[in-house]
């Protein structure tokens, strides 16, 4: 490597050294920050879900415990052949006996149904439901029923249980189903039960009350297998009274708490103070009104939150290392001989294309190379805009003279007016109207020399070309329908005129009667389509769109019958294409009898519309 001198590209060095090595820093630091932040919420976002999950497990087989309870209940509720045995009368009460047996049958088969399920160890002891009922002397079986109502699966009277809360609620009809936990029994057992009112179907009088119970050990299980790591689940009831939880004890009223106070609607999440440290706290309501609450300390969210910073913020000092290492040859051995080839590409006669690049020896291949071709780059380019700007404008002014030489000069208008003076002196109408007639396709026909003129105007020149034509076609039959509304729109300019007359002089070369053309146009995505439908001796659209398609400028002597396509098609063709772009121009559609061709224009409107010359 060349010596470089103090002044040369030792301060250009020392001035990029600072601002490059500045930005990796900022950009490490941001990647480093932003991976770091990613990976911490990565790894918050599992853990709350993984704690959402374990809540919504545990929601799940808990509701599906009560709504076993429900069905339970269901069960009894609607089934005819229970119906029946608590319905029957009967003259002596021992006549009941075979009824009340069997029906403490149905009830204790009920019963039988494990609460468990598959959760839980397997050695487990299976718990089986409580199924009683506690009948009312409208019932046949009140007679022969236990006396006194126990928590146990079986038949009982009402009287014991017409002091609880719940059965007067129940019996007020506040609800369907009334939800309650208590301890029974001398093991003095944690128990949930679920009351519902049994009614005759079929005058509706009040039975009894089906009672369903189940031990707290029935949903313990679900409990243990969506234990969390860190923090605890609550089921509680109306009440906020505690009916399982691994930190609190059963029907422990825990209404006071901050967080239970804190909860609003049917579901949601809140962070709350808890012994000294924050908490998250998600929770949800059973249909029964019943809640679980998921409770989990904010510390286990970011319990790996130091580590990944730790890691971050080592990998970015390792990477800025190497980075400012690595800086100096990028800066010494690229930066500066490409800063040398701007500064000569900045020199007049280089931007001028005077002369090409001054070829540099930086002892780098890469940037020599890129010196080399990025000098003859500029050269060829330069040659090719000179050569695609003359091109361009010569096919354009080609395209012009061809137009132009279609259209006789000013002094025929003149001339025109001039005939049309003596025809009227002469007395001689018919020849001054065709004389106006053709006067105002060539005054339309001038345009004032502009390529675009109003959809109008150009209507108007159509009309007074096949008013002349008529005149000469006695049997010319011409309809013109376009909506007014789009009258103002621009178009190319003699766009229609020589498809009418390709439509007259070839399509009626064989036809002497009845002949026919009509002129539509709409408005459609955007784009005016004009519609020039004929009934003459017709032509192959496929063939005439191929042609379309093939050419793109010039005379073309195609053939469709035996008949020539004419100059006029591919000269409106072409002009459209080059004012509108490809996507526009002509195209000839498949009609029964005849030709029809479409002309396929942008919708365009201009503020201020030309005044007729």
């Amino acid at each position: 490597m060349r010596k470089r001198t103090k002044n040369g590209s030792s301060g250009l060095l020392s001035r990029l050294s600072l601002p490059i090595f500045a930005l990796i820093v900022i950009i490490i630091t941001f990647f480093a920050s932003a991976a770091s932040y990613i990976l911490i919420r990565v790894q918050n976002d599992h853990t709350l879900n993984m704690a959402d999950q374990s809540m919504k497990f545990v929601y799940r087989n808990v509701w599906y415990q009560f709504d076993t309870m429900n069905n339970v209940a269901a069960f009894i509720l609607s089934n005819p052949s229970i119906e029946g045995l608590l319905e029957n009368r009967y003259q002596q009460s021992y006549e009941a006996v075979g009824d009340y047996f069997a029906l403490q049958t149905n009830l204790e088969n009920l019963s039988l149904l494990s609460l468990l399920n598959d959760f839980g160890s397997r050695s487990a002891a299976k718990k089986s439901y409580v199924v009683s009922v506690a009948l009312e002397p409208e019932s046949g079986l009140f007679d022969i029923a236990t006396d006194h109502f126990d928590p146990t699966t079986g038949i009982y009277k009402y009287d014991d249980l017409q002091n609880q809360e719940w059965y007067r609620s129940l019996k007020r009809g506040a609800r369907q189903t009334e939800w309650w936990g208590q301890r029974t029994g001398q093991s003095n057992s944690t128990m949930i039960y679920s009351a519902r009112t049994k009614t005759s179907i079929k005058d509706g009088r009040s039975i009894g009350t089906v009672i369903i119970g189940a031990d707290t050990g029935s949903i313990q299980s679900v409990f243990e297998n969506a234990q969390l790591e860190k923090g605890y689940h609550l089921l509680l009831d109306e009440s906020n009274q505690v009916i399982f939880s691994e930190r609190y004890s059963f029907l422990e009223p825990v209404g006071e708490l901050p967080y239970v106070r804190a909860m609003e609607g049917n579901k949601g999440s809140l962070v709350s103070r808890i012994d000294g440290e924050q908490h998250r706290v998600m929770y949800e309501t059973f249909a029964n009104g019943w809640k679980l609450l998921t409770v989990v300390p904010e510390s286990h969210f970011s319990q790996y939150t130091f580590a990944i910073s730790a890691i971050g913020a080592a990998t970015a000092i390792a990477a800025l290392l190497i980075a400012g290492f690595i800086l100096r040859r990028i800066v010494v051995r690229v930066t500066v001989p490409i800063t040398r080839l701007v500064s000569a590409m900045h020199r007049p006669e280089v931007l001028e294309f005077k002369e090409p690049l001054p070829e540099q020896n930086s002892g780098i291949y890469e940037v020599d190379e890129l010196g080399q071709k990025f000098s003859s780059m500029l050269i060829t380019l330069h040659g090719l805009i000179e050569k695609s700007f003359v091109e361009e404008m010569e096919r354009r002014q080609l395209q012009l003279e061809l137009l132009h030489s279609q259209i006789n000069p000013h002094f025929l208008y003149n001339t025109l007016d001039l005939i049309n003076c003596r025809a009227i002196m002469a007395g001689d109408r018919e020849a001054s109207q065709i004389v106006r007639s053709l006067a105002n396709v060539f005054r339309h026909s001038l345009n004032r020399g502009e390529a675009w003129i109003s959809l109008g105007d150009e209507v108007r020149m159509v009309e007074a070309y096949l008013h002349i034509q008529q005149m000469m076609m006695d049997n010319l039959q011409v309809e013109i329908r376009v909506p007014e509304d789009i009258l103002s729109a621009l178009i190319v300019h003699l766009t229609l005129q020589p498809l009418v007359e390709n439509a007259i002089i070839h399509g009626f070369a064989e036809r002497t009667s009845e002949c026919r053309i009509a002129i539509t146009a709409r408005l459609k995505d955007k784009a005016i389509i004009l519609r020039i439908e004929d009934n003459g001796r017709g032509c192959d659209p496929e063939r005439m769109n191929r042609m379309l398609r093939d050419h793109t400028g010039g005379e073309v002597e195609g053939r469709n019958g035996g008949m020539k396509t004419g100059y006029g098609t591919l000269n409106v063709h072409r002009r459209i294409q080059l004012h509108c772009g490809e996507a526009y121009g002509l195209r000839y559609a498949d009609i029964e009898e005849g030709t029809c061709v479409e002309v396929v224009v942008p919708y365009r409107i201009r503020t201020e519309v030309l005044a007729n010359v």
